[in-house]
């Protein structure tokens, strides 16, 4: 348990900090600063958090202190990786999660929600916390080729749509112009796909997940990309059910005395596009990989929706995914084929 939390509200430009201490079953404002979402900011930030504290005798091991923020994406990275550098504890938790847990909330603003992201960590913080770390080289190359693909993905179906619903056809001019960027944004495409190939199977941080996961036919470069970035290369969710709820496959029951009873369906917080990499990727194995083949012409055999179906094989190749990386070895028909059949001989 912490002594001390420092909570970040992190923006664009700014972000706001509240320092805050645990005396006996309550919490003391030590003090509370706006810094530029700088460099320069940074380092005033960790000038201004050492002079408030230097005073507070329970203060002087820095490892009883804690410094916590929402994750904002883009905007939250760059002091993260300051602090770390720094060998501070960073804390990085869900704005939902600290939302949820701070009750009703009446009044916002960025000095009050920096407060109550420290009350938050001194409060909950726990061993379970998982401090932030800092990504490897290759992380951010892969990080930003897989962002470019994505971008470049909607610009495309953005055009097409354009194309498609006619709008372009009084002015050839101007279709042809589209459509140049068509080919511009698929050649593109095709370089970065090879560089995102070239690099999770060359790395030596990515290539020995990458030579397990390539070998299960419909898994495709991008999605095993998809994954590595998610999962920070299987170091963070090792777990099927809880990598299956993070992408949205996993159905959830929604219960409550006799006028609440939901039908079985998955939750809307989800990682969207994680889950559509998965779509694709199930959508192929179902008609090219003889195991989910298998799977899926069983489930509708049974009456099951096609749409049930196929997000029970999305969870399927997320169990066997994670067991060929819990044993470290490739996908074999044979051997999988023989352990359903032992399954199934000892379930009836």
């Amino acid at each position: 348990m912490k002594k001390i939390a420092i909570g970040i509200d992190f923006s664009k430009k700014t972000f706001d900090a509240t320092i805050m201490r645990r005396e006996d079953d309550s919490f003391q404002e030590l003090g509370y600063f706006k810094f530029d979402n700088t460099p320069v900011g940074f380092k005033c930030f960790d000038k201004w958090v050492r002079t408030t504290l230097k005073g507070f005798p329970e203060a002087k091991n820095k490892f009883e202190w804690v410094f916590c923020g929402e994750h904002t994406g883009t905007y939250s990275i760059p002091l993260c990786d300051f602090l770390v550098k720094k060998r501070y504890f960073m804390w990085l938790e869900s704005a939902l999660v600290i939302h949820r847990r701070c009750g009703i909330v009446r009044e916002k603003n960025d000095r009050i929600d920096s407060r109550r992201i420290a009350e938050y960590a001194l409060r909950d913080f726990s061993d379970a916390v998982r401090p932030y770390e800092l990504d490897s080289k290759d992380m951010k190359k892969l990080k930003s080729l897989y962002t470019a693909h994505e971008m470049l993905i909607k610009d495309k179906i953005a055009k097409i749509n354009q194309i498609k619903s006619g709008v372009l056809d009084d002015s050839s001019l101007a279709l042809r112009q589209i459509e140049k960027q068509l080919d511009s944004i698929g050649s593109a495409l095709r370089t970065i796909d090879r560089d995102i190939r070239k690099l999770v199977s060359e790395s030596d941080e990515f290539k020995e997940n990458y030579g397990i996961l390539d070998s299960f036919k419909g898994v495709g470069t991008l999605t095993i990309a998809c994954l590595i970035i998610k999962t920070r290369n299987f170091k963070d969710m090792t777990d099927p059910r809880e990598l299956g709820c993070y992408i949205g496959v996993v159905p959830h029951h929604c219960q409550s005395g006799t006028s609440i009873d939901k039908p079985v369906r998955t939750s809307r917080y989800r990682d969207r596009g994680a889950n559509a990499a998965l779509t694709s990727c199930a959508t192929v194995a179902i008609r090219f990989n003889p195991a989910i083949q298998t799977y899926y012409r069983r489930l509708i055999a049974r009456g099951v929706h096609p749409n049930k179906a196929k997000n029970n094989c999305k969870f399927k190749i997320i169990n066997i995914l994670l067991s060929m990386l819990k044993t470290r070895t490739k996908f074999d028909m044979e051997k999988y084929g023989k352990s359903v059949a032992q399954w199934g001989n000892a379930s009836a």
